[in-house]
Parts: C-alpha cells; structure tokens; sequence
C-alpha cells in the first residue's frame, strides 16, 4: 500500500483500549432525544441491562451501574468491601496494578504488594505461599494490566484464593469481552467493569458485579461514600432505577450493545478479538519489534522496539503523519513500549494500514 504524509487524506483511526472505535449504529443513538429516566419504560430497558451485564460477567449475582469510570467502581469496592482491620495482597504488574495500592493507600487499608515487573507472569506457586499463610483477607487483581498487556490467570488464582478463604476482587475492565472471564465459576467474588473497552461504548460507565458471600461482607460494615454505596443501587436497581441521575444516552448505548452482543453470542465477540490480536502480531514479525509479555490478552498488543527505534516518536508519528492513534506508555517504558489495540469496531483492513504506515516511517 502507497501512504501519502499527510493527515487530511486519511480518516482517524483509533487503536486505543479505550476509548475504542465504536460502531455507527451505537454513534447513532447519541443522536437522539433523551427520555426521561422516571418512567416504567426506561425500568424495563434497565432490567434488561443489567441482564446483559450478567451474561458479560457470566454470573448470576447481582450488578450495579455507576455513572463513572472504571476507577470510580474500583474504588466503590474500596467503599463498600474493605475495612482498616483487613490486611491486603495486591498483584502489582503496572499501573493499573499500582491503582489498587493508591486506593488502599489513599483509605488507610493496610496492603502488602507482590510487584511483578512489566509483563512478567504471577507465580502461582509464591502466590500459594503467601495465600496459605492465612495473613491476608482480601486479594486485588487486575485480570488484565493493560499498561503491558499481561493477562493473568484469574481462574487459577480464583481456586486459590477460594482454597484458603480469601477474598477475591478483580478489575476485569480491560479483559471482560476480550477474554474469556467467567466470574461464578472462577470464585471471584467482586468483578468491576467500565463502558469504554471491550463493550465499545464512550466513556462513563463503570459495573461493579458481586456474588453473595460479597453482599454478606457488604452488610457486615457501612459504606463510607454516599455517591458509591452499593446497597443503594441494589435497593434502586429493584425498581428499574439509580439512586441518582443515570448518564441516559449511555444507557440507551449500552442496551444496544448488550443485546447485540448476546445475539451474537459472546463467544464469538471473544474469538473475533482473538482473529484481529492475532492478525496484527503476525503481520509486523518481519518488523524489527517484539512483544512485552508471554501470555497477552486479545484487548491489545504491546510491542517492544528494538533500540534504534523511539517507542515514544513512533506513537506521534503514526498520529501527525497517518491520523493513526496507538497507545504510548509512560514512566520507564515511554520510550521502548507501544500498545495496540484490537478492541471496537476494527478491522483487519485498519490493521493493514498502521503497518503499512509503521513501515513507512522506518523505512522499512
């Protein structure tokens, strides 16, 4: 393929994991009127909501909606499940990782960290150790760090987490659609989950999804937020309604894309996630990169240049010369990483042209 530098001759194209390339006909809905929430009609459209959430998380507990980012649910789980007198583990693999610690910091919850460096794999077998020591309540994972693109083996932590007693809270923002993640079956007791990645949807939902023994903890305490107090949503959600103001234009998305998914099946949207990581690791192999880590999740792809190649240039680039937006990374990683993502409404065409524009800025 012939490239041209020039910008205006070419459309955005979003390789970002979040927020993603969303489809036309949800870019459509934001179009209309809204309704007003307070009515039978709009309860029936969020029963039927969080139905499709539940088919997401694979679950048949209970979900709530906030009206925030993925952070918002992260810390609602904060609010609502941890206390000053638990002691927590927290798998630290980047910055998303390093969330959970800030959030325990920033609430005065006592935490150890297990820091893995970028894209290194858990050790179940130190985790085991750590776990059997029965010091610690409650276990924080990021199913999917998406500063490196580690995916981490949630079904084999669940085991031993539900071994030994543990609490178990996974931010499955970045995996949940990407891959596969089945919330009952892998004994994780609180999941949380945002509108703007696998789902393909804007930014400023988040779902926080939790299972009984969750509710029991919930009850055990009070909440320490007004806004993210969870047993309010659930009284609400009973009724078809929030607690507070939903984000309505997002709702009326975010039903769509529900039904969409389940009538596709979410299988299929996993392997269809799966065929475009695929497609894009194998079409740069001849391109002097590699990938950060060894078992990566479907959402994206991290690629490590070689070192006469400036990750960070690279990343502004492909946007100034191609109108091609891929994920740069910052902190020690800003100049050797970039992330591609393989989430929303691509194609394997749009991959073809950012390796196309990939090789024509390194001459390649």
């Amino acid at each position: 393929m012939s490239l041209i530098k020039n910008t205006a001759q070419y459309k955005i194209r979003l390789f970002t994991p979040g927020p993603t390339p969303i489809f036309q006909h949800i870019l459509d809905i934001a179009s209309r009127q809204l309704p007003y929430n307070r009515t039978e009609q709009f309860s029936q459209i969020t029963y039927e909501i969080l139905d499709g959430l539940k088919y997401l998380f694979v679950t048949k507990g209970d979900v709530v909606i906030f009206a925030s980012s993925g952070t918002g649910a992260m810390e609602a789980s904060i609010f609502n499940f941890l206390h000053q007198k638990d002691h927590v583990l927290i798998i630290n693999g980047g910055t998303f990782g390093q969330r959970w610690t800030d959030l325990c910091a920033k609430h005065e919850i006592p935490f150890t960290e297990i820091c893995l460096s970028p894209g290194e794999a858990l050790p179940i077998e130190m985790l085991e150790q750590k776990l059997s020591t029965r010091k610690y309540t409650t276990l924080l994972l990021n199913s999917h760090e998406t500063s490196t693109g580690q995916l981490f083996d949630t079904k084999s932590i669940g085991q031993l987490t539900h071994l030994h007693g543990v609490f178990f809270i996974v931010d499955a923002i970045s995996t949940i659609c990407a891959d596969p993640f089945q919330m009952d079956d892998w004994h994780v007791d609180v999941s949380i989950l945002s509108s703007q990645k696998g789902l393909a949807l804007p930014p400023g939902l988040s779902f926080l999804a939790l299972n009984a023994k969750a509710k029991e903890r919930m009850h055990s305490q009070s909440c320490r937020s007004l806004y993210f107090d969870v047993s309010e949503y659930l009284h609400n959600q009973k009724r078809g309604q929030m607690p507070f103001t939903p984000v309505i234009g997002h709702f009326l998305m975010l039903h769509e894309q529900l039904k969409w998914i389940k009538d596709n099946g979410l299988s299929s949207i996993i392997a269809r996630h799966n065929k475009l990581a695929k497609y894009f690791r194998e079409s740069i192999k001849d391109i002097p990169f590699s990938f950060v880590p060894d078992t990566p999740s479907n959402a994206l792809s991290a690629v490590k240049c070689s070192r006469d190649i400036d990750a960070f240039e690279l990343t502004k680039n492909l946007a100034s010369e191609y109108n091609c937006i891929v994920t740069p990374n910052g902190g020690s990683l800003k100049h050797d990483v970039f992330r591609v993502s393989h989430l929303g409404q691509q194609s394997t065409e749009d991959i073809d042209f950012l390796v196309d524009a990939v090789k024509s800025i390194l001459n390649y």
